[in-house]
């Protein structure tokens, strides 16, 4: 379900696709604020990160045809490969190149408040609650708190139907489980060296009898610590990818999470699992995970798991393993081990900027409105045709059709899935689907009333230590993959890393970070 951080993106390949068309009406959607008079429809290019996706072609042609038909305008999709996504756009938007929107966020070096504070997104404060009041209305006002810089708004929030206030934990097999006997539930609110300490028998003893799966996912894109601050009882100020977090418990001082007790301990239970055979030796640099996951590889992973097999036995969104509902081969248990809160980068965790330089600042702007509340074209996009991409099979599970349109889990850098009835996703049609709109409805409510982040509404103004911020930025996405996935030794690679953080400047960061932060909070 949510996430995901990244700390190395190189160049690679872009796919484009060009589309256009005509077509029906949806009862979700309005026409208000658009023109669809007899003009040529409007060109509106939106880059986003995905994998191929095969009949693009054919179902874009019938989103176009709705788009066409509500706002005169013509979608251009652009698919760009996850490993090469933030340094594209962060080039295009240095150079001026042409685009109106693309999928921004806090993480992976997408550098939202950096290219927003730069200016190169459009300030949206006014024209949101004029051309797209839906997307703005729908959601926690709180989250809009998430997308500002310098008081103004240059996000648009893509609110997902399991809401926004999060509880980190973990997942497992539970056919695994059972026969290993794993008490899974005894790792209910334990700090993560615990659980962890506590997961590695089980890998152990699960590994011996299925040598073909892989224990737990690493990757050169998401760090179990320096991508998920919460799992660690902290939060992180400003960028979650430029150093600089705070502890939860003490929330005053701004800390290099990099030199806690807790990284160094984990990255020697990572090098422990790495030596043991316990996660993948190309850790490091493989950039892919999916194809293990829809393959069922896993026997751990992280997730998101609120409410879980605890709180909510049958939860369906915590019964298998990621990527692996529709094929129903990887049955799961889910446990929470986190406190619950509604972090500070949680609205820019996934959200959808328009250049600043776009000829069509308000057509974008209602496309958005038209992607967050017509269902027949979010779906589509999303999901493809029913009958043709996926079905409903006798027992009203949704399950995708082998080979055709799959869009790679990735509806969540389209827009929101949220809707008040909670139509927008691929529910099963029976007793299960039902059960899973309960929970979320239970998340959503619960989003009104979490703990909220002590940084929330802060922003980090990096230009007076953008040389040590570059500099940083250089020695971790070389470093931290290797750290994570255990793939080197920590007790040589550890205070090497330090070194090399403190040459590059991290206690000007530090320094410079407390010193707003004392300030904003000064003022709040």
């Amino acid at each position: 379900m949510k996430r995901f951080s990244a700390i190395l993106l190189s160049v690679t390949m872009l796919f484009t696709v060009m589309l256009a068309g005509c077509g029906q009406k949806d009862s979700g959607s309005s026409k208000k604020e658009t023109d669809t008079g007899g003009d040529k429809p409007v060109e509106l290019t939106f880059y986003m990160m995905n994998s191929p996706v095969n009949d693009f072609d054919r179902v874009m042609k019938k989103a176009n045809e709705i788009i066409t038909k509500e706002i005169n305008a013509k979608l251009n999709l652009v698919l760009v490969d996850s490993s090469t996504y933030a340094e594209k756009m962060n080039l295009m938007i240095n150079s001026g190149d042409d685009w109106d929107l693309s999928f921004t966020a806090n993480w992976g070096g997408i550098n939202f408040f950096e290219n927003a504070a730069k200016g190169a997104y459009a300030d949206l404060t006014d024209l949101l609650p004029k051309y797209a009041p839906q997307t703005y209305s729908r959601i926690p006002k709180g989250l809009w708190e998430g997308v500002k810089v310098n008081g103004k708004i240059y996000g648009l929030v893509n609110y997902q139907q399991w809401g926004t206030a999060k509880r980190e934990g973990f997942k497992f097999r539970s056919d695994l489980v059972d026969e290993t006997g794993f008490d899974w539930k005894a790792l209910k609110g334990k700090p993560t060296i615990e659980v962890l300490e506590k997961i590695g028998p089980f890998l152990g003893d699960a590994l011996a009898k299925h040598q073909g799966m892989i224990g737990f996912e690493t990757s050169s894109v998401e760090s179990l610590y320096a991508s998920n601050p919460l799992l660690w009882n902290m939060e992180s100020v400003g960028d979650i990818s430029i150093p600089g977090w705070i502890n939860l418990d003490k929330p005053d001082t701004v800390i290099n999470q990099f030199e806690t007790p807790e990284f160094a301990k984990y990255c020697e239970i990572m090098r422990d699992w790495y030596n043991k055979g316990y996660v993948r030796k190309d850790g490091a640099t493989v950039k892919d995970t999916s194809p293990d996951r829809k393959a069922a590889k896993f026997v751990a992973e992280k997730t998101g798991s609120w409410p879980d097999s605890i709180d909510y036995p049958g939860n369906p969104d915590a019964s298998n393993m990621s990527m692996t509902k529709s094929a129903g081969n990887a049955p799961a248990v889910s446990v929470s081990t986190t406190r619950t809160m509604i972090p500070a980068g949680a609205a820019s965790t996934a959200a959808i900027a328009i250049n600043s330089n776009s000829k069509q600042i308000e057509k974008a702007l209602q496309l958005v409105e038209l992607l967050n509340t017509n269902d027949e074209l979010y779906k589509l996009i999303t999901l493809g045709e029913e009958g043709v991409d996926y079905k409903y099979d006798e027992n009203g599970k949704f399950t995708m059709i082998e080979g055709k349109y799959n869009f790679n889990f990735n509806e969540w850098q389209m827009g929101q899935s949220y809707s008040p009835n909670f139509n927008r996703a691929n529910y099963d049609k029976n007793k299960d689907g039902e059960t899973q709109k309960e929970t979320q409805k239970f998340v959503y409510e619960a989003d009104k009333t979490a703990e909220i982040s002590p940084v929330t509404g802060f922003v980090f103004d990096p230009t007076p230590v953008k040389t040590q911020v570059a500099n940083c930025a250089a020695v971790t996405s070389e470093i931290i993959p290797a750290l994570s996935s255990g793939s080197v030794d920590p007790a040589k690679a550890l205070p090497e890393f330090l070194k090399r953080l403190k040459t590059a400047g991290v206690e000007d960061i530090i320094k410079e970070k407390q010193a707003q932060y004392d300030a904003w909070r000064a003022n709040k």
